[in-house]
């Protein structure tokens, strides 16, 4: 039944999610993970780690040109 559904078909509290995602890629999440508890993590914890790799490849020592270049303080550089 699932095939049928549409997005006015949806409940409003994940229109949101469809409207951003699509119909299909919906459809997709609820055979995933549908009726479970789904953490999604924020944009920040995403790319830690990958802008932590590209402060490593770019480090000079510079702490100040870093921090600002990446947006941190320095003591988190």
């Amino acid at each position: 039944m699932l095939e049928f559904l549409t997005e006015s078909d949806v409940p409003d509290s994940v229109k949101d999610v469809v409207e951003i995602i699509g119909m299909d890629a919906f459809k997709d999440l609820v055979k995933l993970a549908g009726g479970s508890n789904l953490y999604i993590p924020n944009e920040s914890s995403l790319v830690k780690s990958f802008r932590n790799k590209k402060i490593r490849e770019v480090f000079d020592g510079d702490y100040k040109v870093i921090s600002r270049k990446f947006g941190i303080s320095e003591a988190q550089v």
